[in-house]
């Protein structure tokens, strides 16, 4: 055998070890977290951002489950809004005192934690925490981190896509079309109003995440870069939002996540857009929800594209009791609490399995959901989200809410970009302002 032939017989032999190994190493972590169970008293440390609707759900129905499951571990929910949740978890790392620890972080939010190096990488257990029935998107969404930051630092846990609500009777009285695109959308709002003398349209304008939020799905529709501010696509979804804005019901600058009521009432008839957890919100309230009906909206001059939202799972750098913190984990995206999440809590899981066989009343709703994630992007968690909705919001109020001429949008808006810029290159450095300028900060696709 000659030295060649022997030499590529090592290599391949090595490789073959290594492959090996990394099988029996990958199988031994999936075998330890499957059946070896605590014989000490833990407890685990949980932190959500949750209204007290969903708080209660947890305390009373999801912890209690897993507590059963594994006597000697109990789970202590803390609810924190996703920016104090940043700071808790960056306090407890400087103090070293994270102890068994899980965070539920807004997906956007996270890249906080994730640029500064605060989360545990959690690619050696990837393939036993995380269910084979996870949605698409949602494993696209982990193969990004993948490439980008070399590991799995997050995994989706709550995923979200916010739909168009209407009130079903005023359209069928009016005999109108659910809007498909934006001109029609402008057609309906005139129609309803000249009819009604109702200002027909509820946005999401009194600030803050959820105003920005709301602006990026238009501005992606139009084929914009949001994080840019100034493309065409960009000046194109703030000029048809300052048109359409005729038609906003007044109070739309009080409108946020969890405005809803209205609809029911007939102080508006289209809600352009909200989340589906507002349908179970409705009904444990009493509202009757037999006239309001959901769709995944009008698609813009460019795509009909959704912006996912919701929540990822993650532990922080120097958290102990692995073990138990991923047994808690896998519990957490199971087709059993999944479901739950569903079911209870009226929001989309990411556990596929868990749509099976759904009640016809709530099976509607996901299905619509199911048809909006067909064509679903995420946006980039980049950690200067906050100063970017700062701007955004304030961008919207110069333009939609003060009526800036529409000759000046365009300028506006090359302001915001260079707003940004100049922060990125004073907080961070010249090269990520120069990365943000080149456009490499941009919705992510499956």
């Amino acid at each position: 055998m000659n030295k060649k032939l022997m030499k590529a017989l090592t290599k391949t032999s090595i490789a073959i070890i290594i492959a090996i190994i990394v099988i029996a190493i990958a199988g031994g972590v999936g075998y330890y977290i499957t059946t070896v169970h605590p014989s000490t008293k833990v407890t685990i440390n949980y932190y959500d951002d949750l209204a007290p609707s969903e708080a209660k759900v947890f305390d009373n129905v999801i912890i209690p489950e897993f507590e059963k499951m594994y006597p000697n571990i109990s789970v202590h929910l803390t609810v924190e809004c996703a920016s104090d949740m940043v700071s808790t978890i960056e306090s407890l790392e400087k103090g070293g005192d994270v102890g068994p620890t899980v965070i539920a972080e807004d997906n956007m939010i996270i890249g906080e934690l994730l640029c500064a190096g605060d989360l545990m990488n959690l690619t050696p257990y990837q393939s036993t925490i995380s269910p084979p029935s996870m949605i698409p998107s949602m494993v696209s969404l982990m193969n990004y981190e993948q490439s980008v930051y070399h590991g799995i630092y997050f995994i989706p846990f709550r995923g979200n896509i916010p739909l168009v609500w209407y009130n079903e009777t005023t359209f069928k009285e009016l005999n109108l079309p659910l809007p498909q695109n934006w001109s029609q959308l402008m057609q309906d709002a005139k129609v309803i109003y000249q009819k009604t003398g109702v200002k027909p349209v509820m946005f999401q304008g009194h600030g803050g995440a959820s105003t920005s939020t709301e602006l990026y799905q238009w501005m992606v529709q139009a084929g914009g870069n949001p994080f840019l501010f100034n493309d065409s696509g960009d000046i194109m979804a703030f000029t048809y939002l300052d048109e359409l804005s005729a038609y906003f019901n007044p109070q739309y600058i009080h409108g946020y996540w969890g405005s809803y009521k209205g609809l029911a009432s007939g102080e508006y008839y289209i809600l352009d857009y909200q989340w589906p957890y507002i349908y179970a919100t409705m009904k444990s309230e009493g509202i009757n929800v037999t006239n309001i009906g959901f769709y995944p909206g009008p698609a813009g001059p460019v795509n009909s594209d959704h912006l996912v939202g919701g929540d990822v799972l993650a532990i922080p750098k120097g958290a102990t009791h692995i073990h138990d913190l991923l047994l808690f984990v896998r519990f957490l995206l199971s087709t059993e609490v999944q479901r739950d999440i569903i079911m209870i809590l009226g929001e989309p899981a990411v556990n596929a399995k868990a749509y099976q066989n759904l009640p016809s009343n709530i099976s509607t709703l996901f299905k619509a959901e199911e048809a909006a994630f067909q064509n679903a992007f995420f946006r980039e968690p980049v950690p200067w989200i906050s100063e970017w909705n700062t701007i955004a919001d304030k961008v919207f109020v110069q333009i939609v809410e003060d009526h800036a001429p529409t000759s000046q949008i365009p300028s506006i808006l090359s302001q915001a970009n260079a707003e940004l810029y100049s922060y990125l290159k004073t907080t961070y450095n010249p090269t990520v302002a120069h990365e943000y300028e080149e456009g490499m900060y941009h919705p992510l696709y499956g």
